[in-house]
């Protein structure tokens, strides 16, 4: 593994941590959980460029889970702003970001397990 992958790596490690903290922070509040969906679909996207190097160590049908996570958690933010753009009073706004507030910690936890062991690995 290469200098510039592990720091690569050390530096998502960092930002994960950060944005692990945050979704600890949120609960169901619309708002709070669009933002932090967005930085959390933000991070996917430099997540997947880091693993890139390591896509042959790790275990496909999980890497294939977590992207469709991405894509259902894109599609769900996507519906949440609508209804607050919508019907911000609506019963369906709260129940929705609750929800949505649960997944994105689990999402993020579950990452953050995945980008410590490739970690490891590229310690290896």
């Amino acid at each position: 593994m290469t200098t510039t992958a592990s720091r690569a790596i050390a530096e998502l490690l960092e930002l994960q941590r950060r944005l692990a903290e945050r979704t600890r922070e949120v609960s169901g509040d619309a708002v709070a959980v669009l933002r932090t969906g967005r930085d959390v679909l933000a991070f996917a996207e430099r997540e997947e460029a880091a693993f890139f190097p390591l896509l042959p160590l790790l275990d496909p049908a999980a890497l294939a889970e977590l992207g469709g996570e991405h894509r259902q958690l894109a599609e769900d933010l996507d519906l949440l702003e609508s209804l607050v753009t919508t019907t911000p009073d609506s019963p369906d706004v709260a129940a929705l970001a609750g929800a949505l507030a649960r997944r994105i910690h689990e999402h993020v936890a579950r990452d953050g397990r995945l980008l410590a062991q490739a970690a490891r690995m590229a310690i290896r």
